[in-house]
């Protein structure tokens, strides 16, 4: 891959926008050498820009299904294209690690607010200690007891409903919480803050709200005529009217900042639920992450892919609830991803159907109780269909032999 990274940059000046080149000649023969070396910059930034994209594409064909290779490449993505060129050195050390560890501290956080032995109450997977997590922390918790009444109601509450996502993000500082912002676009963009006072004002989704001196720019479109557009509109009316933005532009910048707001939040999360599941090991990581990706919009097929332990005495249950919430028995699921022997061991794969049709639910019993219950009701509605066809037919039969009966008694007379 290195070779391909290396060929792809030399490969890269060359498809350099040719207005860009011929400028750069242009002012290699004027008097203003602080121009061509501001211009060779940027093209340099492009260049970086262009390769750290290509570099991406190539990683994504050669994604591992390591979940702690993923963690890794998602630092790598937030440093090339959040961190460097927004922040001085000690920023491009510093803040890909505080993005690793506020990823620990979220799953961590998970951890606390479900216990193994609460996951386990949950979605059973192994012996179940006698524990409750809500009890340790309000009924037998010493400080309570010496503060509050015995009869008090903080005795009755729930450890998880109190320890939820809102306490957790307002108990952070600020440079971590901000980790968990909604993305939104720029207030204001430029067009080329430099050279002219064409802006735009932008809501946080990034539709127009008011445009001053866009008629600079757009003669036949008046700063009226914009409002209500979405940015990425007018990047689209501006490539269909073959007017060219300018270097310093920031519309297209503004529309890539927002996507990479996005893009990291969403996979943030999605590398907290990897941390949540390699973490838990087998059978309570899965299971924990699986509650992770209900409550926080993540893929659930992702724990359930990485949740099939053969040995596992609770498997079956745990299908049944990815099935109940969506999931898909198409799913290719890895067999025993924590028992490979190595980090890179090919592992085996199995369908949720397959799963279905192999995996019973104890060493006595098939279907689980659920299952058997689901059984029974359907075998009620057959039978009940059964018996109220055969008194449809005892029915008729009744009424032919009274007919018959009737027109007997009538030759009689």
């Amino acid at each position: 891959m290195k070779e391909e990274l290396l060929q792809l940059k030399q490969k890269l000046r060359k498809k350099i926008m040719p207005e860009h080149l011929q400028k750069m000649e242009e002012l290699s023969k004027s008097e203003d050498p602080l121009g061509y070396i501001a211009l060779n910059n940027a093209i340099d930034r492009l260049i970086e820009k262009k390769r750290l994209e290509e570099e991406q594409n190539l990683l994504k064909k050669k994604k591992s299904i390591v979940l702690d290779d993923k963690v890794d490449e998602f630092i790598k993505w937030y440093t090339n294209n959040i961190v460097k060129e927004n922040y001085i050195d000690i920023g491009e050390y510093s803040r890909p690690i505080e993005m690793r560890n506020f990823i620990e501290k979220m799953a961590v956080w998970y951890e606390l607010r479900y216990p193994e032995y609460e996951i386990n109450r949950i979605m059973p997977g192994s012996s179940q200690e006698m524990i409750d997590v809500s009890d340790v922390m309000f009924k037998n918790n010493r400080y309570i007891n010496d503060l509050l009444e015995e009869d008090s109601d903080v005795r009755e509450l729930d450890w998880d409903e109190f320890y939820n996502t809102k306490a957790f993000v307002n108990s952070l500082p600020w440079n971590e919480k901000c980790f968990l912002l909604s993305p939104r676009y720029h207030d204001i963009v430029y067009w080329n803050r430099s050279h002219s006072s064409a802006h735009l004002h932008l809501t946080k989704k990034g539709v127009i709200i008011e445009a001053e001196n866009m008629e600079l720019v757009l003669p036949d479109l008046s700063n009226q005529d914009l409002k209500g557009k979405h940015l990425k509109e007018l990047i689209q009316i501006l490539k269909e009217k073959e007017i060219r933005i300018p270097l310093y532009s920031e519309f297209e910048s503004a529309i890539k900042d927002y996507e990479n707001a996005v893009y990291q939040k969403e996979e943030m999360l999605n590398c907290v639920m990897y941390r949540i599941i390699e973490r838990g090991g087998n059978r309570i990581g899965p299971r924990r992450a699986f509650l992770f990706a209900k409550e926080f919009g993540r893929n659930i097929d992702i724990p359930m892919m990485y949740g099939v332990d053969r040995t596992d005495p609770g498997l079956r249950l745990f299908m049944n609830e990815y099935i109940k919430a969506g999931g898909s028995k198409e799913l290719v699921c890895y067999v025993n991803y924590f028992s490979r022997a190595s980090k890179y061991e090919k592992l085996n794969t199995i369908t949720i159907h397959e799963l279905i049709k192999t995996q019973g639910n104890n060493a006595t019993t098939f279907y689980t109780p659920e299952e058997d219950e689901l059984h029974q009701r359907f075998l009620n509605a057959l039978v009940s269909q059964v018996d109220q066809e055969s008194v449809t037919k005892e029915e008729v039969k009744r009424l032919r032999l009274e007919r018959k009966l009737k027109r007997a008694k009538q030759r009689e007379k």
